[in-house]
């Protein structure tokens, strides 16, 4: 997972000196957590904004196209989102299909949608602030310690700590 880490985050540098597309970085970031659909948003003005969404080549293409127009600007009060409440607690959030045990209808009406079974946003902490989130749906329940909970834990990390954000 170090190597992927390196790699992704090389990618990250790449997409900031105008040499890559973030939607390239979304797709391999994807791709090595074996998700369904990613997405990285920046906190701006009491809500998020979208920097990039990708979603895997099989997903409906309206489903694709409602989530990333509905998640274009997303408010902070939309608590019901687990790319929310990520911000807002500064902790990871873990949307399952179960809206109750979650807390995250939003989450779970997305999860079904997405024929996924487990969302988990990782907020972008810079300083002591959270200024993004960069969220997966996979068909994969991780929890914190598997190596794919920690690989993007490390890349949000990293995102806040080089503080890539505020250069998108």
């Amino acid at each position: 997972m170090q190597q992927q880490f390196t790699e992704i985050m090389e990618q990250f540098e790449s997409v900031l000196q105008r040499q890559r597309s973030i939607s390239d970085v979304l797709d391999r970031l994807m791709e090595v957590l074996g998700g369904r659909a990613i997405g990285l948003w920046r906190c701006q003005s009491g809500k998020l904004v979208q920097l990039g969404f990708r979603a895997d080549s099989q997903m409906d293409e309206q489903v694709k196209r409602e989530f990333s127009a509905l998640t274009q600007e997303v408010s902070l009060k939309n608590t019901g989102l687990g790319i929310v409440k990520a911000v807002i607690d500064q902790k990871p959030a873990i949307g399952t299909l179960q809206a109750k045990e979650s807390g995250l209808q939003g989450s779970s009406e997305w999860l079904q949608k997405f024929d996924a079974k487990q969302s988990y946003a990782i907020p972008i902490i810079e300083g002591d602030q959270a200024i993004g989130v960069l969220a997966i749906s996979t068909n994969q329940v991780h929890q914190a310690g598997d190596p794919e909970w920690e690989l993007q834990a490390q890349i949000a990390r990293e995102i806040g700590a080089k503080q890539f954000l505020g250069m998108f």
